[in-house]
């Protein structure tokens, strides 16, 4: 205890501030930073002549009024719910539902009942978002390593017993439910879980060579055996932005990374001639393998700035549920329409960066950089994919083309991220993050 800290004035003034502020985690700040300030206030009488006793009681006094005082930090600590994340993401919803109902009523073959469902499954990822919202993200960090454990023993499971699908076994199936365990499933839980295991900073030698297999080329090889090359991809790059945010030096970082990217180099050269072949298709789309591509390419040029209409019927266009989506839209509702789109895409990942950088919470500001990493390229892949600049992948559009659990699953990330936005000012800030407090 601080010698100011035994006068009882001080302690009854220390009380009547925290007793205003619900934050209970913030108290041990807050009484810190208090005390500060009439210590300070209190050297400054002494060296008037004040006596010690008669200062620390002005010096108190001069604080101002507690209850004043207590209330004004509660309102600075208080839940805050992030309107701008919510609002944008309830105008990629309505797009989704909107594409939705444009496909079933263009009787795309294989796609009946689409607005239905689609809306379903929104209505359990909306519970979903506020189930999470609500939910104490802190919480899970100790069962960081364990969530990252059973992910890597379903995403083998699904090697194993998985259903095949266009010749990727990614689902696995939980009576009438499939879940995507070696799709975007498995990659958001396995970043949420790197966010809360030990950082890089802290590991040893053995110990970075252990962590390097298992965190990073275990997962890697199981996503390859699967053949979901594009997942692989954007969980080794939220990976390797993970380790980077967690590093000891910049050296220690290009070590850990090298043994992943060899892997990288050795599955690449197993793939390289189904990857010519896609090349292939975006430089020559009059050949096999440009076939989609010039489709697609055809699609949006013909739309013009206001689309061919509501439900336009365009039959050569392949997944409108899904992968194409967004030319689909586009062929329906026109050039402006798509940049709309886009421009909402951005500015939705603008405001999760912003969060990132709001966060004095470690753990929650990995779990944003994560989400970050996974959702950015999950949104853009699909918007560059109908502009005809890459390939043509097996992706979703996050809320906006169909995919039951995928879409619960995206509503409920925004949910967790809500969460970690909700305490950002409710939870102690790290050694040398503090803000200074503003007293009277």
């Amino acid at each position: 205890m601080r010698p100011v800290e035994e006068y009882k004035v001080v302690q009854d003034f220390l009380a009547r501030v925290c007793k205003q502020v619900r934050a209970r985690a913030m108290h041990p700040e807050i009484r810190e930073e208090l005390l500060g300030h009439i210590e300070e206030r209190t050297e400054l009488l002494m060296l008037e002549g004040n006596a010690e006793e008669p200062a620390v009681q002005e010096a108190v006094k001069q604080m101002g009024d507690p209850g004043d005082i207590g209330k004004s930090l509660h309102l600075a600590h208080r839940p805050q719910m992030d309107w701008k994340l919510l609002v944008l993401l309830a105008l990629l919803s309505i797009v989704g539902l909107i594409g939705s109902l444009t496909v079933d009523y263009a009787d795309t073959e294989f796609v009946a009942g689409f607005f239905i469902r689609k809306a379903f499954f929104f209505g359990i990822g909306l519970i979903l978002l506020i189930s999470f919202y609500f939910l104490d993200y802190r919480k899970l960090k100790k069962y960081s390593g364990v969530l990252f454990f059973i992910t890597l023993c379903l995403m083998a499971l699904t090697l194993i017993r998985g259903v095949d699908v266009n010749g990727l076994k990614i689902f696995l199936v939980f009576g009438p439910i499939a879940v995507p365990m070696l799709g975007v499933t498995s990659v958001f839980l396995l970043l949420i879980a790197l966010a809360g295991m030990k950082p890089a900073s802290q590991w040893g030698p053995w110990e970075s060579a252990f962590h390097i297999l298992y965190r990073g080329v275990l997962p890697i090889v199981l996503y390859s055996l699967s053949g979901s090359m594009v997942y692989m991809f954007i969980y080794l790059l939220g990976f390797l932005v993970l380790t980077w945010t967690t590093k000891k030096s910049s050296k220690q970082f290009a070590l850990l990374v090298m043994l992943p990217f060899i892997g990288l180099a050795y599955i690449l050269f197993l793939k390289r001639f189904y990857i010519m072949w896609r090349l292939e298709g975006l430089a020559d789309r009059e050949g096999d393998g440009g076939y989609f591509m010039r489709v697609i390419a055809d699609a949006v040029s013909s739309a013009g700035w206001f689309g061919q209409g509501f439900a336009a019927p365009n039959p050569g266009i392949p997944y409108v549920y899904s992968d194409s989506i967004y030319p689909y839209l586009i062929y329906c509702f026109g050039w402006m329409f798509g940049i709309l789109v886009g421009m909402v895409v951005l500015l939705f990942l603008a405001r999760m960066w912003s969060i990132a950088n709001v966060l004095h919470d470690s753990y929650g500001k990995n779990i944003v950089i994560g989400v970050i990493v996974v959702l950015g390229l999950r949104l853009l892949i699909p918007i560059i994919m109908g502009l005809g600049v890459v390939p043509i992948v097996s992706l979703d559009f996050p809320f906006i083309s169909y995919g039951g659990v995928n879409n619960m699953l995206d509503i409920a990330i925004v949910g967790l991220l809500l969460s970690i936005y909700r305490r950002k000012n409710m939870i102690p800030s790290e050694v040398g993050e503090a803000a200074p407090m503003k007293v009277a």
